[in-house]
């Protein structure tokens, strides 16, 4: 009997010491934070909202302009704060095709220029973004090696709020990369 109850012991103690890796492992995923760039459509009529994220933190925003019916473009970089409310989005450059009235033309060119477009440094910081994405703008979000064509995935006229956020492992889990979306929006 003496030879079972120490093979006893250590089970119990094996068997405790990982429970508790268990515990501190998932906590741990809990607690840690990664930064990230969330994209939120508002919900129609009573759904719930549709929420993506991407974690590169430069990418681009380009749409047909509704009066000039020219591509415009504006490129943003995600600045990392120690919380989502000390990050923020920097609009960097915007670049177009043809522009009138309301364009900036104060601002200095951008560094690199694009053939068939006109581009200006901008560096203006913003919380988030709040953009009305529809069929005829043909709105898309480009990162990285991936291109979201978001005027697909929502109805037209819909808002789409980007804004950079800091994502714990669940939040990562629970929620669908961008360019992971099918194109008819359904899950």
């Amino acid at each position: 009997m003496t030879n079972k109850q120490p093979s006893n012991s250590l089970g119990l103690t094996t068997g405790a010491a990982f429970i508790a890796a268990l515990v501190f492992f998932t906590l741990w995923m809990g607690v840690i934070l990664q930064p990230v760039v969330e994209v939120r459509v508002a919900g129609v009529e009573g759904a719930d909202d549709t929420v993506c994220y991407f974690v590169e933190p430069d990418f681009q925003l380009r749409w047909i302009h509704s009066v000039e019916k020219q591509w415009w473009e504006e490129q943003y970089q995600r600045i990392d704060g120690s919380s989502t409310e000390a990050a923020e989005l920097l609009l960097t450059t915007t670049y177009f095709e043809a522009f009138g009235a309301g364009t900036p033309s104060t601002e200095m060119l951008a560094p690199v220029q694009k053939p068939g477009y006109l581009g200006y440094q901008i560096n203006e910081k913003l919380p988030n973004l709040n953009w009305v994405v529809s069929r005829l703008t043909k709105g898309e979000i480009d990162y990285g090696d991936h291109r979201v064509l978001i005027h697909q995935l929502v109805p037209d006229y819909s808002e789409v709020t980007i804004m950079p956020k800091m994502y714990g492992f669940i939040d990562r889990f629970n929620k669908d990369f961008c360019h992971d979306i099918p194109s008819d929006g359904s899950r």
